[in-house]
């Protein structure tokens, strides 16, 4: 069942995009990468509705916290504000108001609507990266498979149902459909995989899987041979990462441990000489710390390999 919000969102603004499919290749393609059944054009129109919802709250939210706070002072001076406008100064809080809701409104419309349009790029890199990381135990299961004798078919086939292997596996899926649903031959299913996969490892592996089939050689030569190469880049990726993770573990105690310590004490003693405002102390223990600690453990999280 299609989802309601997508359909009230495109009978509103579908006609609008479906007339721009050229415009939109590249968003196209990232929603094939990342496997979102949804057509572009829906896709976008959800975009556009979220970002005008969006962009209404946001004004609402501003205008209420005017309401609550006041419009902020500007004192009125000759760089300021030109001479001609003296008689109008006494709307100048409605029209800073009007100023900063507007502003504010259209920068939430305009993240909200450029956020939509990179997110299937973003999450076709997520998914990229998952599958780099199980393609290698997934290769040597199909290389035990090929060795028992299964059919390149049925190797596909019980691969995609076996979900250990993760977006192995759900790529797999979509080779076994054109296989079964769509009708396609082996050969063309793996050539339309290796266009949509957002791995370059796995469209590299098909290739040469094609290359084997199509040249009447054997299948399970070629998965050992890439079982192996896989193996052992894989230990070199770990390697590696173990040594990006050291470095990045001394640059955190040194930007966000004993850098922020060092800065305290020094504002507190120059605190109470009476020479540092305090308001300093607060933005290192409340903000610089705990953000820097966040953006760490997201970028360890980006990092780190799923296996």
């Amino acid at each position: 069942m299609a989802n309601p919000y997508f359909i009230f969102a495109y009978n509103l603004f579908g006609k609008y995009y479906e007339k721009r499919r050229l415009e939109f290749f590249g968003l196209r393609h990232g929603l094939l990468k990342n496997r979102m059944d949804v057509s572009y054009d829906v896709y976008m129109s959800s975009a556009l509705l979220s970002s005008i919802i969006s962009a209404i709250g946001a004004l609402i939210g501003v205008s209420l916290l005017l309401l609550t706070f006041g419009v902020p002072e500007l004192k009125a001076t000759r760089l300021m504000f030109p001479g001609w406008v003296a008689p109008y100064l006494q709307y100048k809080s409605i029209v800073i108001g009007v100023v900063l809701g507007v502003i504010f409104t259209a920068l939430v419309f305009v993240i909200v609507y450029k956020f939509f349009q990179i997110y299937p790029s973003i999450m076709a890199g997520d998914r990229k990266r998952r599958i780099d990381s199980m393609l290698p135990y997934a290769v040597n299961y199909m290389s035990a498979m090929s060795g028992a004798g299964v059919l390149p078919v049925d190797l596909f086939r019980s691969l995609a149902n076996n979900d250990i292997y993760g977006e192995v596996s759900v790529e797999c899926r979509y080779l076994v459909r054109d296989l079964e649903i769509l009708g396609h031959d082996l050969v063309t299913a793996m050539k339309n995989l290796s266009v949509t996969t957002p791995s370059a490892a796995l469209q590299d592996f098909l290739q040469g899987a094609i290359t084997v089939v199509t040249s009447g050689g054997q299948l399970e030569p070629y998965f050992q041979i890439k079982t192996e190469q896989y193996i052992s880049e894989n230990r070199q990726n770990q390697k590696e990462f173990l040594e990006t993770l050291g470095l990045l573990g001394e640059t955190y105690v040194t930007a966000f441990v004993a850098g922020p310590l060092f800065l305290v004490v020094v504002i507190s003693i120059m605190s109470i000489m009476g020479s540092a405002q305090m308001v300093l102390l607060y933005i290192i223990i409340y903000a610089l710390i705990p953000i820097g600690s966040i953006m760490y453990v997201v970028l360890i999280s980006m990092l780190t390999p799923e296996a």
